[in-house]
């Protein structure tokens, strides 16, 4: 199979982070190469983002956060 990667938006609701931890099981199964997590116009779901791309390591998965600079400090981003 060719590299595939899946890109998530970050979950706004209980619901939500339970639906979207099912799905990222089911498409781990899949072996994608990464998991990528949306960041939100203007930084609107920074903390959503921020907070599902450190459970999804945590669990092991290999996950890159989209970041935006728009409305972001230097010290933020590290």
């Amino acid at each position: 199979m060719d590299n595939i990667s899946f890109e998530f938006f970050p979950p706004r609701t209980p619901e939500g982070d339970a639906k979207l931890r099912n799905v990222r099981a089911q498409l781990a199964a899949l072996k994608p190469e990464y998991f990528s997590v949306t960041f939100g116009a203007g930084g609107s779901t920074r903390e959503g983002t921020l907070n599902t791309v450190m459970e999804m390591h945590r669990d092991g998965l290999s996950v890159a956060p989209h970041i935006s600079c728009i409305g972001t400090s230097r010290d933020s981003v590290r």
